[in-house]
C-alpha cells in the first residue's frame, strides 16, 4: 500500500516531569496513577489546546510532522462517509536521542550495567467534528493493512479519550493507524496532532524519562466533507474550504523545509488571512482572547481613555469609552 505525503505541520518542545512512554498512562489519574488524566495533549480545543509542551517545555522547535494517507484526496476533495483511511504519522528531522536509536527496546532497564538510555519518541492524534468531539473510529494496522484485531505487541493504542497514541516502542519515527470516517452530514473535521522527539533523558538510570531538552511539534489539519459546500466558518459568511485547505497543505510543506519560527509566524498569518476571506465565526471560548486589552487597535487603551475623559471634562460630554459624568473632570 503506497502512502502519499500530503501535509506537514510544525512546532517544537523540553521540562521537568515524567514522560508517558505507554498509551495507558495517558488514561490514568494524575494523582493516583501519575497519569495524564485522560488528556492526550494533542492540541484539540476540548483539552483547552494543551499539547505535549505542558510537560516538555522550552524546546527548540526544529522537528516537523507529516500526516499521510493511502487516499491523498482526503486532504484535497475531502473525506468520504464510512471510508477507511490508512493514516501514517511521521516525525521529521529527528535529532534528539539519535545516539540511542541502536538500543531499540533493549533499554531503560535500571538493572543494566552500564545503563542503556532510550530514544523515546511518541505521538497523539485525534479527529474532531465541529462540536470539538472525536468522530469516526480508529483501528489497528497489522502487516501494513487495517485490522479489527489488536496485535499482540501493538505499535499504536487507542485511548479512552478517543485519540490514537503511541505504545512503548523506542526509536520509532513513524506510526500507522486506520480511521473510518463518520456518517455523511458530519461536516468539517479537524485532525489534531502532536509528536515528541525524546532525547533519552540524562542517559542515566536515575533520571531516564525526564522531559528536559526534548523537542515537540503540534498542529491541525482541516478536512472538509467531500461534496459538501459547508464550512466551519458559519454565521454570516463562508470561506471556500477546498482551495483554502490545499493552500494550507502546500504552505505547511514549505514551513517544514525552512524550519524558522519567524517564517512560521508570517506564513501562518498569511494563511489565516487568505482562508478567512475577511470574516470568521468566533466561538464563545475564543471571545475571552478578543476581550484582552492588548487586542485593541489603539497602542494604549488606558491612555486613550484618559484623553477622552479630559475631553469630556472640557466639553461637558460623555461616551465613547464608557467614562462617566463630565463637566468638572472629577469622575
Amino acid at each position: 500500500m503506497q502512502l502519499k505525503l500530503v501535509a506537514v505541520l510544525l512546532l517544537g518542545l523540553a521540562a521537568r516531569a515524567s514522560a508517558y512512554p505507554t498509551a495507558f498512562q495517558f488514561d490514568q489519574d494524575p494523582v493516583a496513577g501519575d497519569g495524564g488524566g485522560g488528556i492526550p495533549f494533542d492540541g484539540a480545543p476540548r483539552w483547552t489546546e494543551h499539547t505535549c509542551e505542558v510537560c516538555h517545555t522550552g524546546a527548540p522547535h526544529t522537528i516537523s510532522i507529516a500526516l499521510e494517507s493511502d487516499h491523498p484526496e482526503l486532504f484535497t476533495t475531502g473525506w468520504v462517509a464510512k471510508q477507511q483511511y490508512h493514516l501514517r504519522v511521521k516525525l521529521l528531522n529527528e535529532w534528539a536521542g539519535l545516539e540511542y536509536v541502536a538500543n531499540g527496546d533493549s533499554c531503560g532497564q535500571i538493572s543494566d550495567v552500564p545503563y542503556k538510555p532510550c530514544d523515546d519518541n511518541g505521538f497523539a492524534l485525534e479527529l474532531d467534528d465541529r462540536t470539538d468531539h472525536p468522530t469516526g473510529t480508529f483501528a489497528q494496522v497489522a502487516n501494513n493493512a487495517c485490522t479489527t484485531a489488536v496485535p499482540a505487541d501493538p505499535i499504536v493504542a487507542i485511548s479512552k479519550s478517543g485519540a490514537a497514541i503511541h505504545e512503548q516502542h523506542n526509536g520509532r519515527t513513524t506510526w500507522d493507524v486506520c480511521w473510518t470516517a463518520p456518517a455523511s452530514g458530519t461536516g468539517d473535521i479537524t485532525a489534531y496532532l502532536a509528536v515528541v522527539d525524546g532525547n533519552g533523558g540524562t542517559g542515566s538510570a536515575g533520571f531516564p524519562n525526564d522531559t528536559i531538552g526534548d523537542d515537540v511539534a503540534a498542529g491541525a489539519v482541516p478536512l472538509t466533507e467531500a461534496g459538501s459546500s459547508s464550512s466551519s466558518n458559519t454565521g454570516g459568511c463562508n470561506a471556500t474550504g477546498d482551495s483554502a485547505g490545499l493552500g494550507l497543505v502546500l504552505a505547511l510543506v514549505l514551513l517544514a523545509a525552512r524550519r524558522r519560527r519567524t517564517l512560521v509566524t508570517g506564513l501562518i498569518g498569511v494563511l489565516v488571512a487568505a482562508a478567512a476571506t475577511g470574516c470568521v465565526h468566533v466561538r464563545p471560548r475564543q471571545r475571552e482572547t478578543l476581550a484582552h486589552r492588548n487586542m485593541t487597535f489603539a497602542p494604549d487603551g488606558a491612555e486613550d481613555e484618559l484623553d477622552l475623559h479630559m475631553q469630556e471634562s472640557r466639553e461637558g460630554s460623555s461616551g465613547g469609552y464608557g467614562s462617566s459624568g463630565g463637566g468638572c473632570g472629577c469622575n
